[in-house]
């Protein structure tokens, strides 16, 4: 099958070349097909609407069905004509999906051990809705050995649930009332768009960072994006480490975050969900006796041919950062910071969906607790966590060689990209890395679908809500925590478009 099948599923897109990424306030369709009918009750008239046709839909509903979200549409077609190296080796390659496929036989392994996995008659009943006692200590455990934090997490601080994107909704409901609004540094992670908006009806102000550095956010910025909100802001949400930069943020840029939102009565969330996967502090930190930083790069021969070339720098760069989890930090508002972190990434369990909220607020955490019925984790998955982190020494070896593994696939990809003149952000954490594809000389979209076409999915910068200019466009998150065949012929496509583009633009 020929890769330009691809074609076929993309048609479920619009062909719209703008969209209205910037526009976060639409207002929700009205349903026309409507007729008010009068009736007589109690002696007094009133009006009912009747639909004339058709399924009922809420006002939210409708809203939500005409917004574009490019990250659940790449998806969609990626999943209509998979890439399986057997089975559709012409298929659509996925690295604009955040995934680490480089440990499943690690982690299967351990799921699958009788002892760690075997279901018993309790967890045929109803768990806790929080989680188990013992599942948010060992959390808590996890989080302290790694995090830091200045005040010790205990269970109390904890609450699991099915998937951050779930939990940031809880955090939606118990914190904002519909109609707020929270700051956060642009471009940033698309879902916390419908995480938090399709449900709890909370909208974002993105938030613009420094022309010479993607993560830092000047005071002003901030005080602007306050000022011209059209709507009520509540809150500050960030994502440390960051998506889709790949990096960190400063403890100071945190510090300035937490310290404008004490003096604006707003809270903090801080999403730290690839907070066990700073690759680049934790190789560096751990290098065993004999051996120095190279030795955990990429040796293949692509890479010995191609690790002498230059890094063509790019512009937002910026100062690299290691990682500080926020909690660990002298909070001036602690009661009004919180934060998220989860297993789909550090743990590669993505599909098992296992969410954590953080507070130190006993008010927000109650108040949480009341509702997070609707996001409860199942008894046996439960049941598995808790037999993985009690078992620490394995944990801890996981989490080093992940990001040994991590490491090594940044150093192969960034390897290619220099050999082939692509700049992008340097990384040092997370499964991915903003690359600058302006040299394609074509709209975002165009090129995003000439890609799809040629069977590569990566995510273009309107997926983070970037803003509508040269500067901010044409950059793509392109993850690369899988094999290195299958990166390898990801990028072979990537580059075989790029150049198809070139000598297109050469002939015309």
């Amino acid at each position: 099958m020929p890769i330009a099948t691809a074609l076929e599923p993309i048609s479920v897109i619009s062909n719209k070349r703008n969209l209205e990424f910037n526009n976060f306030e639409k207002v929700p369709s009205h349903n026309r097909n409507l007729k008010v009918t009068s009736i007589q009750r109690n002696n007094k008239k009133a009006k009912i609407f009747k639909p004339l046709n058709g399924p009922k839909l809420s006002k939210r509903a409708l809203e939500i069905q005409n917004e574009e979200f490019l990250l659940s549409k790449g998806i969609i077609i990626v999943r209509n004509n998979k890439y399986h190296p057997e089975t559709n080796p012409n298929g659509i390659i996925n690295l604009g999906t955040a995934e680490n496929k480089l440990n499943n036989v690690e982690m299967l392994s351990k799921i699958n051990d009788p002892k760690i996995s075997t279901v018993t008659p309790e967890q045929l009943l109803y768990g806790p809705n929080p989680g188990s006692d013992r599942l948010r200590e060992e959390i808590a455990k996890l989080l302290n050995r790694h995090f830091n934090p200045k005040v010790l997490l205990s269970k109390e601080n904890i609450c699991v649930g099915n998937g951050c994107g779930p939990l940031l909704n809880l955090c939606g409901e118990v914190l904002f009332d519909a109609g707020d609004a929270f700051l956060v540094p642009g471009p940033f992670y698309g879902g916390f768009e419908a995480d938090i908006k399709y449900g709890a009806r909370v909208y974002p102000v993105p938030v613009q960072h420094e022309k010479d550095d993607c993560l830092k956010v000047s005071e002003e910025a901030l005080e602007e994006a306050l000022r011209n909100s059209s709507r009520p802001v509540k809150g500050i949400i960030i994502a440390n480490p960051n998506n889709p930069f790949g990096r960190c943020y400063s403890a100071e840029q945190l510090l300035l975050f937490c310290n404008f939102a004490k003096s604006h009565g707003l809270f903090v969330i801080c999403d730290e969900i690839y907070g066990l996967s700073t690759w680049n502090d934790i190789v560096t930190e751990n290098i065993e006796e004999g051996k120095t930083i190279e030795d955990y790069e990429c040796h293949c021969d692509q890479c010995q041919h191609s690790k002498s070339i230059k890094r063509i720098e790019s512009d937002i760069d910026g100062q690299s950062n290691k990682f500080t989890s926020i909690f660990s930090l002298d909070l001036p508002d602690p009661e009004n910071t919180h934060g998220l972190w989860g297993f789909s990434k550090d743990f590669c369990l993505n599909g098992l969906r296992i969410g954590v909220t953080i507070s130190y607020s006993k008010t927000v955490m109650a108040a949480i607790q009341k509702i997070c019925f609707l996001t409860c984790i199942p008894t046996n998955i439960d049941n598995i966590l808790v037999n993985i982190l009690s078992d620490e020494k394995w944990t801890d070896e996981f989490i080093l060689n992940n990001n040994r593994k991590l490491f090594k696939s940044y150093n192969h990809l960034t390897n290619s990209l220099n050999a082939h003149g692509i700049p992008y952000v340097k990384g040092d954490s997370g499964f991915f890395i903003y690359i600058d594809l302006h040299q394609a000389g074509l709209d975002e979209y165009d090129l995003w679908m000439k890609l799809l076409e040629g069977g590569l999915y990566i995510s273009p910068s309107q997926a983070f809500f970037s803003k509508d200019s040269y500067e901010e466009r044409n950059w793509f998150r392109i993850c690369f925590a899988v094999e290195q065949a299958e990166l390898d012929l990801s990028l072979d496509r990537l580059y075989k478009v790029l150049d198809t583009l070139k000598r297109n633009k050469q002939i015309n």
